[in-house]
């Protein structure tokens, strides 16, 4: 049977495979936030700041069947340009992650946070990082995979990694701008009128996971659990050419560059097509790929079809456990320190990806 046949009997039936989904890669944006981009004239990785509140976050996750989202800040996070001073982003980042903190609060069944820190600023994010995980517990961070110019895997930034593995923490790594020289902050492009979301924002995301590797970053602090955004980017396309470069840049042999490649989580916000699934699954076990949205960048209407893919592909293609694995379980296994079953919310009765909007 053809994808698109089961797509659109999964449609008409109005049934998931999984009941019930964790949302692993959507975003907030309280209105303070929000007026600060605005006022600095930022976009996003090149985007629209998008509206947001929390009621339309439930009601979108309502009609998706998302049970809970571990909710991030996107790019530029709490540092808004480089060179930004460091005593304004770490108020910045306290009032972001203590509005996270209200909201896992709040709504304590449907969402938690991510801390967001402050890099390049080490100390600061150190500290940050400690408050955030300990006293309000944060359900991981959120890491730019770069930050005014230097790489997420860079030996300055040990101590932080170091805080991290102590709390066997998650790491979501969420791509920026590339860096690059005579950058139009304004815009987050490197002077072209290519935002950075469209290809930017993959490379990031790639580059980041094999400086991880490359730093041994991965290595030496083996309790940090890296979930990459928008299925890894390049990394599962590009996985024999970075095992290349590891044998060229660190004398590592491709078993074992393939098997640190491997240790990577990603989620399939923006990614479950065609084109990327098939690349992704060649690399990663089902057990390393979550459910992700991007809402509220996303068209609802794109996120839907990613449902409606991402439950077609796997009914065809994979075992019937992969769906649970990938809409609930595996996220569930990274976030377990925060989460029990008791506190998540369980529809009354099946909801279907196909929810009309």
């Amino acid at each position: 049977m053809g994808l698109l046949v089961l797509m659109c009997l999964l449609q008409l039936t109005r049934l998931s495979a999984a009941d019930n989904k964790i949302d692993t890669h959507s975003h907030f944006f309280p209105q303070f936030y929000r007026k600060i981009l605005l006022d600095n004239n930022i976009r996003p990785g090149g985007a629209l700041v998008p509206e947001w509140s929390a009621s339309e976050h439930l009601e979108f996750m309502d009609k998706t069947n998302i049970s809970l989202s571990t909710l991030s800040i996107s790019t530029p996070g709490a540092v808004l340009r480089e060179g930004y001073p460091v005593e304004e982003s770490r108020k910045l980042a306290r009032q972001l992650n203590e509005f996270g903190y209200m909201l896992s609060k709040e709504y304590p069944d449907r969402f938690r946070f991510l801390a967001t820190l402050t890099l390049p600023d080490v100390e600061g994010s150190v500290a940050e990082a400690i408050y955030a995980l300990d006293n309000l517990k944060a359900a991981g961070v959120v890491l730019l995979a770069s930050s005014s110019g230097e790489v997420l895997g860079s030996p300055l930034w040990k101590p932080l990694y170091a805080e991290l593995d102590k709390r066997n923490a998650t790491v979501f790594v969420h791509p920026s701008q590339c860096p690059c020289p005579q950058q139009d902050e304004t815009i987050d492009t490197c002077n072209t009128d290519v935002p950075a979301y469209v290809v930017d924002f993959l490379l990031d995301t790639t580059r980041a996971a094999f400086n991880l590797v490359l730093k041994n970053v991965t290595t030496d602090y083996p309790n940090v659990k890296f979930l990459l955004s928008h299925g890894g980017g390049f990394l599962p396309f590009a996985a024999s050419r970075l095992a290349g470069g590891l044998h060229i840049l660190a004398s590592r042999n491709e078993e074992w560059s393939l098997a640190q490649l491997r240790r990577f989580y990603v989620d399939v916000a923006l990614t479950a097509n065609d084109f990327a699934l098939p690349s992704i699954l060649s690399l990663l076990s089902p057990t390393q790929i979550t459910f992700g949205s991007d809402y509220p960048f996303a068209r609802k209407e794109l996120i839907m079809s990613t449902c409606l893919y991402l439950d077609a592909y796997i009914e065809q293609n994979l075992a019937p456990a992969a769906l649970q694995q990938i809409d609930f379980d595996n996220a569930f296994r990274l976030f377990s320190h925060v989460l029990t079953e008791d506190s998540l919310r369980h529809c009354e009765q099946p909801l279907s990806c196909a929810a009309t909007y």
